[in-house]
């Protein structure tokens, strides 16, 4: 039977985006929560899709570096959709395992949310 899984993440960030008021073009800060959504059948032996310890290290390998920078530095959008899209890429390249399918993942901050399905 089809499973998903999904574990939460947190970093904090700092960014301004140009050409969206005098509010948005200064450089401000924002906390996130990532959820990363993943699906597939459970193994037999354990009864989970992914061991809870391997999820977070890849999850934490590719969101861990967001944490307290500048993300004007590394992408030119730096918008909760375009954090969202960025990830999901960057999950997508660390290969999980061939019975799991990275499902989304959603970037909430400043009580708006934007997901990326795959």
């Amino acid at each position: 039977m089809k499973t998903k899984v999904t574990e939460r993440f947190t970093f904090e960030a700092a960014h301004r985006l140009d050409g969206i008021g005098k509010e948005n073009a200064t450089i401000h800060g924002h906390s996130h929560e990532v959820f990363v959504t993943i699906s597939g059948e459970p193994d037999e032996r354990y009864g989970w899709l992914m061991e809870q310890g391997e999820f977070q290290k890849k999850c934490k390998h590719v969101i861990g570096y967001l944490d307290h920078s500048y993300l004007n530095e590394f992408m030119d959008k730096t918008t909760a959709e375009a954090l969202a899209r960025h990830i999901f890429l960057r999950l997508s390249e660390s290969r999980f395992p061939s019975h799991i399918k990275l499902e989304s993942v959603k970037v909430c901050k400043v009580g708006m949310c934007a997901e990326v399905q795959g």
